[in-house]
């Protein structure tokens, strides 16, 4: 069966779109990446990373089948910019208005003018509304920290973090080990790694 690459590259450039557009809105809408991070946030089984890998490699594919798609298509997109006399004309009233709705919306949002600061000032309100839902990290990629560190910076005891751990269930190596490798291995969030931590802190009666 002969292939036929017009096709093929159109409907890569739709599909590639399409989960363009899907993995934006994830973007939009997800946590910022400290909460992400320290909540070990997930959409769909998929954590902040896979979801930002997947935009980054499925835009890749995109650029490239309109780039084909352009390529192919080049006599059309040029027939677009010619006049009724055939001359060639690139400003002409097709291309002036397609240019400039881009440039209201660039030009809209670094000045911040409604409706696309209204937009930006939502994408800001979901992510705060995400702090309250799932809390946020004592300092920024706490989870990066390694357990002693991290006792250290908030002031726990570390030997009573060990046993809030242990007590916990939550098993780790040693005090070098981080807290998202220690997240990992026990199938738990950095966040409950320190919540258990943060548990033994008060000293037993008898103590």
């Amino acid at each position: 069966m002969k292939m036929n690459i017009r096709k093929i590259t159109s409907l890569t450039a739709l599909l590639s779109f399409t989960i363009l557009a899907l993995t934006g809105i994830v973007l939009y809408i997800q946590p910022h990446g400290r909460v992400a991070y320290w909540v070990n946030w997930r959409l769909w089984g998929l954590t902040k990373p896979q979801w930002d890998n997947i935009h980054i490699n499925v835009a890749l594919l995109f650029l490239l089948s309109i780039s084909l798609h352009i390529y192919l298509n080049w006599k059309v997109i040029i027939s677009y910019l010619k006049h009724k006399t055939s001359h060639m004309r690139i400003f002409n009233a097709q291309f002036t208005t397609a240019l400039l709705i881009i440039t209201v919306f660039v030009v809209g949002t670094h000045m911040g003018i409604p409706p696309f600061r209204w937009v930006l000032q939502l994408n800001e309100s979901i992510k705060k509304s995400a702090v309250k839902t799932y809390g946020k990290p004592p300092y920024g990629h706490a989870e990066l920290s390694s357990m002693e560190t991290l006792a250290v910076r908030m002031g726990l005891d570390l030997a009573k973090s060990r046993r809030g751990l242990e007590e916990a269930g939550i098993k780790f190596e040693d005090e070098k080990q981080n807290i998202k490798e220690i997240a990992v291995s026990n199938d738990v969030t950095p966040q409950q790694v320190y919540e258990a931590m943060k548990s033994a802190q008060e000293t037993a009666p008898g103590d």
